[in-house]
């Protein structure tokens, strides 16, 4: 029992202690890779462009993991957020623990897009609550329509093999970070 008490200790830090943007020196390659997350939903959501032209911006999560060991679990990852026109704005990390019978771990990509200021500037402020049903992206499956907007954000989850995935995504767990106000502890967490 004492060692389960550990491992879910353990467990239920281990995200919460990750910085929400990367070490200096993987920054540049880090925003490659989510511009390259965004093609990959533009390729398999039709509409996406358009949507992200009339929205207030966007955030990409281009490898965030999902992970489970005995009776806990959880999903993390960093990612980028952009204005519509692809500028960047900062960073943002998604941290969310589960508890229940689980084994395993996989990757996703992950992008949120705000339909409006308001919704963007309440994500900024972590001021996002509830539940919003992510649109399951299949690369393997051919093109998609864009998802409607749920409070404010249309959310759409991808396999990083690109198997169907989707789900549920808790608001509450994402933090942001402003370009300028980054911390780096050179932990790489």
């Amino acid at each position: 029992m004492r060692t389960l008490t550990i491992l879910l200790s353990l467990a239920m830090l281990a995200p919460v202690a990750c910085n929400v943007a990367p070490k200096t020196d993987e920054r540049e390659s880090f925003v490659m890779e989510a511009r390259e997350g965004l093609q990959y939903f533009e390729k398999h959501v039709t509409g996406l462009r358009e949507q992200i032209r009339r929205s207030a911006g966007y955030a990409v999560f281009p490898g965030a993991g999902q992970w489970g060991i005995i009776f806990t679990g959880g999903s993390f990852g960093r990612g980028a957020v952009f204005t519509p026109d692809g500028t960047q704005l900062g960073w943002a990390a998604e941290n969310q623990f589960n508890v229940g019978l689980q084994a395993g771990g996989q990757g996703k990509k992950i992008l949120l897009v705000f339909a409006d200021t308001d919704t963007l500037e309440k994500f900024k402020q972590g001021l996002l609550t509830g539940k919003v049903e992510g649109m399951a992206v299949a690369a393997d499956k051919g093109a998609t329509g864009t998802s409607s907007f749920e409070n404010g954000v249309a959310v759409y989850v991808g396999q990083q093999k690109g198997l169907m995935a989707g789900g549920m995504v808790g608001m509450e767990n994402f933090r942001y970070r402003a370009l300028g106000h980054e911390k780096d502890d050179g932990s790489g967490h």
